[in-house]
Order: structure tokens, then C-alpha cells, then sequence
């Protein structure tokens, strides 16, 4: 299945004035989102090396020329991503060392022992969960309230994730179609994602002192359950991808991506721009 993928940058300014918790009365939202920034690179770093590892394996074009977009759209993903490092950095927070050891040890290992095709079937797990992060957060309209400079970043980065959530999947069923190591790449990948993702944010909110607070475990509360219900519907989305017949042409909504996406395209200046069709640097070469 084709889609249109467009590469694109994010062209808007990030000041040193947003707030620490930019979306405001949820500092749990905010931490939850801060630490899916931190580890943004480098799991796009790992996307971007395991796609271009596998070029020379794709015989279909159309593929092969998605592939391509794919990997310029999670190179500035990860360039988009580490500039908010800089607004982190200046609210204080300690979390290089995390990210650091987290790219080291998990990522270059993988890179380093695991078989390709297991790698792209973590690729394809993982970029699921973006996806479906992605539409959740975009169809409740969980950022409506954010400072409009991080919900920029953010829906621009969750409608890209709905838009090329295909490929990697795709490529999955072409270099290594075999269900179990479509599982094992589940196993592997969902348990390291959560639990990379809630230990950061709640270092974040241990840091800023208000873990223990009743309010911090009301928004925690409201967030799984009672207001957004993200446990269940994660739940039904990892299930999802386990289905023998699933692809992601089933989940997702193109039309509310497609909408974002023009949204801040039309914006004066651009919030996100086409970028131009060249060779995308990796996040290797840019840090």
C-alpha cells in the first residue's frame, strides 16, 4: 500500500520562555511528553541507521522511495526534538546522562548484535505505538491548551508518525515476513518503551517535587483512566498489532493527520516546512 509521505522540518522557534509544565494544570501530560522528547533521537537515530542498512535488500521502487522519505522525516524528528533539549537544559532538569546510556546500551547494542530483521521488527512495533500515540493524543485533543510553540512540535511530530506509520511494517513483511519474529519484536519492544518513558517522567516530576503530590496522582489518574483512558486503549492498540491479519492501514486517521499537518503548514511563517530533496543527514551526523 502507497501513501503520500512529505519530509518536512520544523521551522518554528523554540524560545527560552516556555514554561516548565507547558500545558497548564497537567505537569503529568507535560513530564509524560518531556520524556518522550529525551528519547526521541535516539530511538530515531536506531530508525534511521536500521532503514538505511536495509536499502540494499528492497527491490520493490515504491518502497524503497517511502523508505527514503521515512528516514528524512525521522531525521528531523530528531533534530526538531534535541533543539527542545535546549528549553530543558535551561529549566534545569538532569537527564543527558539518562539519554546517554539509554542510546548506549540499548540502541548501539542492538545495532550491534541484533539481525536485521529483528531490528526492523522493532522499528515496525515501535513506530506502531508512535502512531497510536499519535492518533490518541490528536483525536482527544489532549494538547488543545499547550503552549502553542510545544503542541506545535508535538502534533507535527504525532500527524508525521500517523502519515508514515505503513512503512516500516511494510518493509518488515518484505526482508523478514515471518510472524514470531514479528512477536519477539513486540516482546522486546513494548516493555522497554513504557518503562524507558514512565522512569523518565517520573524522574521529571521527582525532580520538580511533586511526585507524591495528591494532585500529580489525580492527573496520573485521569490521564490512564477516567478522562483520556490511555491504559485501555493502549491495551487495544498493542493487542491490535499482535492480530495475524493486522497492518497499520487499519488504525490511525490520515484525514486528521492531513489536517494538522496543513494547519501549521499555512501558518505565517510555516511552523513546518517541505524540506528540500537531498540526502537527509542522520542524527549521527548532526550531533
Amino acid at each position: 500500500m502507497s501513501e503520500t509521505i512529505t519530509p518536512r522540518r520544523f521551522a518554528s522557534k523554540l524560545s527560552p520562555d516556555i514554561p516548565k509544565h507547558w500545558l497548564p494544570g497537567n505537569e503529568v501530560v507535560s513530564s509524560i511528553l518531556n520524556a518522550y522528547t529525551i528519547l526521541v533521537p535516539a530511538n530515531e537515530g536506531f530508525y534511521v541507521r536500521t532503514l538505511k542498512a536495509c536499502m540494499p535488500r528492497i527491490r520493490n521502487g515504491q518502497l524503497r522511495e517511502r523508505c527514503r522519505k521515512f528516514i528524512h522525516q525521522e531525521a528531523q524528528h530528531g533534530v526538531a526534538h534535541t533543539r527542545y533539549w535546549d528549553n530543558l537544559d535551561a529549566q534545569g532538569y538532569r537527564f543527558r546522562a539518562f539519554e546517554k546510556n539509554v542510546d548506549r546500551l540499548v540502541f548501539r547494542v542492538m545495532e550491534k548484535f541484533g539481525p536485521i530483521g529483528l531490528r526492523v521488527s522493532l522499528v515496525s512495533c515501535v513506530e506502531h505505538i508512535n502512531a497510536y500515540i499519535g492518533h490518541e493524543f490528536l483525536s482527544q485533543q489532549i494538547l488543545a491548551r499547550a503552549d502553542p510553540r510545544v503542541k506545535d512540535l508535538m502534533e507535527w511530530h504525532f500527524a508525521e508518525e500517523i502519515e508514515h506509520r505503513r512503512v516500516a511494517f511494510d518493509l518488515l513483511q518484505a526482508v523478514a515476513p515471518n510472524y514470531a519474529l514479528r512477536a519477539l519484536g513486540f516482546a522486546l519492544t513494548a516493555g522497554l518503551f513504557y518503562s524507558l518513558m514512565c522512569f523518565q517522567a517520573v524522574n521529571l516530576l521527582a525532580q520538580d517535587g511533586i511526585l507524591w503530590r495528591k494532585e500529580t496522582w489525580r492527573q496520573i489518574e485521569a490521564h490512564m483512566g477516567s478522562r483520556h483512558h490511555m491504559f485501555r486503549r493502549t491495551l487495544r492498540h498493542l493487542l491490535d498489532y499482535l492480530q495475524p491479519g493486522f497492518h497499520p492501514s487499519q488504525t490511525g486517521n490520515d484525514a486528521l493527520a492531513e489536517e494538522v499537518l496543513t494547519r501549521l503548514a499555512s501558518t505565517t511563517p510555516p511552523v513546518v516546512a517541505p524540506t528540500r530533496q537531498s540526502q537527509p543527514r542522520t542524527w549521527d551526523q548532526v550531533a
